[in-house]
């Protein structure tokens, strides 16, 4: 496992290229890393082009903020869930990526063999049916859909994209 300070710093990288690319805008998505203890957390409110590795917020395992000065994204809990049902995963990222925005709000899942890179370096892209943001009953849903799958659409809302290892400059497609 990397060090905080590395974890800290992917994270910031992956925060300002999600910026970079468009596939954030203001204070929308959320990066996490798993750490020994949990995960570093992206701050709630936070655009993401503007967020230092200071600002990062440490959690346990159950999502819960292990620092009283700083609150993390609202959808710590999906993290959480993921982390915590699939062992394999080492950051977690939830973005707004056009394309994959105007699916999931037409609830309509990719279709299959459209572009065979997708297939072949993404997987299944799994419909997770609406359910509030932040809630527990969303990572629920989140965790379960992403037991066979490395990135899944979340119905009326965006998407959210799994790394094995830690936050790294993935050869995924940047629409994913």
């Amino acid at each position: 496992m990397a060090t905080e300070p590395a974890l800290r710093g992917a994270i910031v990288r992956a925060c300002k290229r999600l910026d970079a690319k468009g596939h954030v805008a203001g204070a929308e998505g959320n990066v996490s890393a798993r750490t020994r203890g949990g995960a570093l957390v992206t701050p709630a409110g936070r655009c993401k082009a503007d967020v230092r590795a200071s600002e990062l917020v440490p959690v346990d395992g159950a999502g819960r903020g292990t620092r009283r000065d700083r609150v993390p994204s609202s959808e710590v809990a999906m993290h959480a869930a993921i982390y915590a049902a699939r062992p394999d995963v080492g950051a977690v990222v939830h973005a707004h990526p056009v394309a994959a925005t105007a699916f999931a709000a037409a609830k309509k899942p990719l279709p299959r063999g459209a572009l065979a890179e997708l297939a072949a370096i993404v997987g299944p892209v799994p419909m997770v049916p609406y359910h509030r943001p932040g809630t527990a009953a969303l990572g629920r849903a989140v965790a379960g859909a992403l037991r066979g799958a490395n990135v899944a659409f979340l119905a009326d809302r965006k998407s959210t994209r799994l790394n094995s290892s830690h936050v790294k400059r993935s050869r995924m497609p940047s629409s994913a």
